[in-house]
């Protein structure tokens, strides 16, 4: 299932991990108040949490129902730990959690991912489920009237670089899609950026995330 996943959504997947959670996973609840404990701290090291949730269970092997993984990837992001953790203790993420599932429930929605985009006058569109990024620029552009234009960004070593150095690690498959190039092309280029010792590669289950030396040095130490 995951593999097949994978082969649709091109980011990296560890199917392995899935296994491993097999005796003590028995709900995504906990991840996500995780996210809502991060999401009281501040909103952009909560959005960094969530990117590191995600990259964690599907391709790191990593249990993040678990506490213990949850506190380790918001020390990670920059997240004060001590406050962190009192908001799960004390319960309060967890209420934050409860209504925010209250709030989907009344709207109708049931299957997740949802997203709901909205413009400044209030209108919106909703998207069910997993979306190529193509759905996404479509939806932006029909909200903002066709005032929201795409950027072009050229295709050079340079601006995959500026790329990686602005997200700090990225899976071959985000490189493919901001430059409009299949996998495979996006691939040889990160290639070639880590034999010229710009650039390093992490293995991430059947793939690779791609980070600079430094970041890299600061995960592991």
């Amino acid at each position: 299932h995951w593999d097949d996943a994978s082969s649709r959504h091109g980011m990296p997947v560890d199917s392995r991990g899935f296994s491993d959670l097999k005796d003590s996973f028995r709900s995504t609840h906990p991840a996500n108040i995780a996210y809502k404990a991060a999401q009281m701290q501040n909103q952009d090291l909560a959005d960094k949490f969530l990117r590191r949730l995600r990259e964690a269970a599907a391709a790191e092997r990593k249990q993040i129902h678990k506490v213990e993984t949850q506190l380790e990837l918001a020390k990670e992001v920059g997240l004060n730990s001590d406050k962190f953790l009192e908001a799960i203790e004390s319960g309060i993420a967890k209420e934050a959690f409860i209504k925010e599932l209250s709030e989907c429930r009344q709207l109708g929605i049931t299957g997740f991912p949802t997203f709901k985009i909205t413009n400044t006058n209030g209108e919106s569109i909703r998207l069910h489920g997993f979306q190529r990024y193509e759905r996404f620029e479509q939806a932006f552009e029909n909200l903002s009237g066709k005032k929201i234009k795409k950027k072009q960004i050229i295709l050079n070593d340079e601006n995959v670089l500026k790329f990686i150095e602005k997200y700090r690690k990225v899976a071959t498959q985000e490189v493919a899609t901001l430059f409009l190039i299949e996998k495979e092309e996006a691939s040889k280029i990160l290639i070639k950026l880590e034999q010229e010792e710009k650039i390093v590669s992490i293995q991430a289950g059947n793939d690779f995330f791609w980070l600079f030396p430094k970041d890299k040095d600061q995960k592991e130490s």
